[in-house]
């Protein structure tokens, strides 16, 4: 197949007035010179310190949550889910005695949640009382426990297409989703009554669970096999790309649905196909109408009808994220990560002097992973512009010292300076997927392995994207980036293995862009024997995807590169001019 570089009138080169990172204040926990010890005291990094709690305030204990100002508020929640769990016949009281010999009686807890809206306002004082599953026993309490959720690809991709094509975009939560499922004869479970809660005379009585709770271990996959039964039996048919998508044609429009746990987000092409949908849920669960989607799974989501725009963001999260670290009074930052910190950055060596016990002590009360755990949801949510940051964070989860804790600290001051930028979806209705591909030769100090990146986008909105580092060392920067193809290429095959399934995919082939001339040519023609012998067969699948016409690779000037952003700590100049071609405005 022939392959054709890019023409700059359709992708024109990108352009921007980038600020100087010498123009924002300098980055003072970043400074190698300062006692650790004195940080600790100006930034308040320690547990006790009411300015940074690693365990969200959102969520607090039964106790404290009794010995709060909104004990009342938290009561009436229990009471709610209480009276669920009696209304839906999840269990029957039974004296102890009846217990089968060696049946283990669980534990339950209550785990409560202040729910907010979009605009981080308090909405519900949400309580579950849950199974301690890590108490139930394999083989005698349960079996299978697989359950899946959709990817949050697959969640931009359906908002993507409801903005190009106006379609309808709705919401609907099922209630106590996990006690519809009823539980196998052989996997009843034992379990004693919630705390301060008991049956009046009958305290020292059991629940025998008829039904799946939260906390155990088989519940998802109880309410999931239940949810798919009643989905194919309305019509749906369920998406081979993601099992968590459902898809129906009928008279009245078509239906998309992606479901993460009890949550339905709904597109579809007319209102009068989404309210047969809400009235076919009804008809067997209690569900909450919530209405044209505005808030899903942490995501705001903000609609331009008239451009055909859809916004997501998680502004909400990420002030969550500055009062809960103790950076609300820091001063933002141009980039998340500088370049000279991220090369730097190693694990530990066999040579280096191990740690005193105030270092080990001082690192214990440290709550990195809690902090890169966040950043991480919102790096794979709506922030892309953070991907390379938190994966080279991430390498050190196990092995932090107090310099990857400045590097995590520096995201959220980035965070705070940009808390405002949205992902922005849609615009063009022509559909056409198109995606970037780059690597960064041997740049981890540790293993000399390559950093690799790629994202993808439809009618021009970037919505999946990747930033991790291989775990092969290559030889050269053409094979570095002859790799990175070869994961950017099954990537593309997923999502146009999507896009068939639902009946939008172009027969044109998906076109791949890189900046390597040498990985150009070797995808398309293995005649260069002596330098690809090496490389691991299964790279050479782009190979397969090149010549029965599934994809074509382009050339893209490094500059223009937008997958460069996932590879490597860039400068402030280059960092900001291409992050608004990810789509953050």
């Amino acid at each position: 197949m022939t392959t054709t570089n890019v023409d700059s009138t359709v992708f024109p080169p990108i352009t921007t007035n980038a600020v100087p990172d010498d123009s924002l204040p300098p980055l003072p926990i970043l400074d190698p010179e300062v006692d650790f010890v004195a940080f600790c005291e100006a930034y308040t990094v320690e547990l006790a310190s009411p300015l940074i709690n690693p365990r969200n305030p959102d969520e607090p204990t039964f106790h404290e949550a009794m010995n709060s100002p909104n004990s009342d508020k938290w009561i009436l929640g229990i009471q709610d889910e209480l009276k669920s769990l009696r209304d839906m016949g999840v269990y029957k009281l039974v004296p102890r005695s009846d217990i089968p010999t060696g049946r283990k009686v669980l534990r339950g807890k209550w785990v409560l949640l202040l729910k907010r809206d979009e605009n981080g306002n308090p909405v519900r004082h949400k309580a579950r009382f849950v199974v301690k599953g890590f108490e139930q026993v394999f083989g005698q309490d349960y079996v299978d426990t697989t359950s899946p959720t959709t990817r949050m690809e697959s969640v931009r991709l359906l908002l993507n297409i409801a903005a190009t094509k106006d379609w309808d975009i709705q919401q609907i939560d099922v209630k106590t989703a996990f006690l519809y499922g009823l539980l196998p004869p052989d996997e009843v479970q034992y379990l004693e009554q919630p705390e301060s809660f008991a049956e009046p005379g009958k305290e020292d009585w059991v629940w025998c669970l008829q039904r799946g709770l939260y906390g155990m271990k088989q519940s998802g996959r109880i309410w999931n096999k239940t949810m798919h039964k009643a989905m194919l039996n309305w019509g749906f048919r369920r998406l081979h790309a993601d099992p968590c998508v459902y898809y129906r044609v009928t008279p009245l429009g078509t239906v998309l649905s992606a479901v993460h746990v009890d949550d339905f987000l709904i597109v579809s092409s007319s209102p009068e196909a989404s309210r047969s949908f809400k009235e076919e849920l009804k008809s067997l669960w209690t569900i909450s109408d919530l209405g044209e989607a505005r808030f899903c799974m942490g995501i705001a989501i903000t609609r331009d009808r008239a451009n055909c725009f859809v916004s997501i963001s998680q502004t909400a999260l990420i002030d969550c994220i500055i009062l809960q670290f103790g950076q609300t009074d820091a001063d933002p930052i141009s980039t998340p990560m500088d370049p000279s910190v991220a090369k730097s950055l190693t694990r530990p060596s066999p040579s280096d002097p191990p740690l005193s016990d105030a270092d080990s002590l001082e690192l214990a009360r440290i709550p990195y992973r809690s902090l890169v755990g966040s950043l991480m949801y919102l790096a794979v949510g709506t922030r892309p512009d953070i991907s390379f940051a938190v994966a080279h964070l991430c390498q050190f989860l196990d092995c932090y010292r107090h310099a990857h804790w400045n590097a995590a600290i520096r995201v959220v001051r980035y965070l705070k300076g940009t808390r405002l930028l949205t992902l922005t979806l849609g615009g063009d209705p022509e559909l056409d997927l198109v995606g970037f591909s780059d690597s960064s030769h041997a740049d981890c100090p540790d293993t000399a392995r390559l950093t690799m990146g790629y994202c993808f986008s439809v009618g021009g909105a970037i919505f999946t994207w990747s930033s991790h580092c291989q775990k092969t060392v290559s030889n050269s920067s053409c094979e570095a980036e002859y790799i990175a193809l070869s994961e950017a290429s099954r990537e593309a095959l997923w999502l146009c293995q999507f896009l068939r399934e639902i009946h939008l995919l172009k027969q044109s082939p998906t076109i791949l862009l890189c900046d390597n001339n040498g990985a150009k040519a070797l995808s398309s023609d293995l005649t260069h024997h002596s330098r690809s012998k090496h490389i691991d067969v299964h790279h050479h699948f782009i190979c397969e995807c090149v010549e029965d016409g599934s994809l074509t690779i382009w050339h893209v000037p490094g500059h223009d590169n937008v997958a460069d952003i996932f590879t490597k700590a860039l400068p402030c100049p280059d960092f900001t001019r291409l992050r608004p071609y990810l789509g953050l405005r």
